[in-house]
């Protein structure tokens, strides 16, 4: 795949927009503040930088690993020792930078978020063409280890393409043999984003579900008007990027919309992304950059300051 000088353009804006966000996103976690008004916060300044949320602001505190964007209803509100993943994606024209950082509001896991931190910095510094994904899987595992913590198995970065974050490759946070001769090539864009955790190192599906995206099939079945409406706002405002109901609460009756919502998930139009809590209630630590990977260099859209990106 390649990508031409515009598509390259719109990645770099997406990536500046994206940093500039993340650092004053981190601004904003304070103890006593809530997950809706730092997230309602981070997502109009992405729009006032000229970028629209490529997912719904993700911010997930302690054992929650990632996932949870507050709901129509539903709020967190940060304590004075909460550990918190402040995890965003910024679209340009669909050119998508996925970036995050955890703060440890308590200071007392300055090692657990270190351990993610330098796992990334270790892969940021030695990414190339033609790295294979299970080098990228050690060097995140080994970094991680020394720390004294675990990665978390099955959660992993990603490639990602126009108008999709999760674009089908598995980026693995332990070295998978299966993967031995799968590599990085120029045009790909990938998303590295290690998880350490003082758990089991596996995390499961919560209870929550606030974040949704457009499959792309419409039902067999006949809708009735709202639904239509609701798909139809659904796909010309966001197609097939994830979203959250809240951001239609002036679109439709609160009462109505997570009805709407999950009469739509059952007939397969749209799917749910369940909050990941990690499996035995361990704290967990995330950091991301996105990379694109060209014939002769590597651009790492969401640091400014990693490698040269101009």
């Amino acid at each position: 795949m390649e990508l031409g000088g515009d598509a390259i353009e719109k990645l770099i804006k997406a990536g500046d927009i994206a940093r500039r966000t993340i650092e004053y996103g981190k601004g904003l976690i304070r103890p006593g503040r809530s997950a809706r008004e730092i997230c309602e916060t981070v997502e109009k300044y992405i729009y006032d930088l000229g970028g629209m949320p490529a997912f719904p602001c993700n911010l997930s505190v302690d054992h929650v690993a990632a996932h949870y964007t507050p709901g129509l209803r539903d709020d967190v509100v940060l304590r004075e020792d909460s550990v918190v993943k402040l995890d965003i994606g910024v679209s340009v024209d669909g050119y998508i930078a996925d970036t995050a950082v955890t703060i440890d509001l308590s200071g007392m896991h300055e090692k657990l978020l270190e351990a993610s931190k330098a796992a990334l910095d270790s892969v940021v510094s030695k990414i190339r063409p033609g790295i294979s994904l299970y080098e990228i899987g050690k060097i995140i595992e080994s970094t991680v280890r020394r720390h004294g913590y675990k990665v978390i198995r099955n959660l992993t970065g990603h490639n990602i393409s126009r108008y999709t974050v999760h674009a089908g490759l598995s980026i693995p946070n332990y070295p998978d043999r299966a993967l031995f001769y799968k590599r990085l090539k120029p045009g790909m864009q990938v998303a590295i984003e290690p998880f350490a955790t003082n758990g089991k190192g596996l995390v499961k599906d919560g209870s929550i579900v606030n974040i949704y995206s457009y499959t792309g099939r419409r039902p067999k079945i006949k809708l009735n008007d709202d639904e239509e409406k609701l798909l139809k706002v659904v796909v010309e405002r966001y197609y097939t990027l994830p979203f959250t109901p809240r951001w239609l609460r002036k679109d439709f009756d609160v009462d109505k919309l997570d009805n709407l919502v999950k009469s739509l998930e059952a007939k397969g139009s749209l799917h749910g992304y369940p909050i990941l809590e990690e499996a035995a209630k361990g704290l967990v630590s995330q950091f991301e950059h996105t990379i694109v990977i060209l014939k002769d260099e590597v651009l790492v859209i969401t640091c400014k300051d990693c490698r040269d990106t101009s």
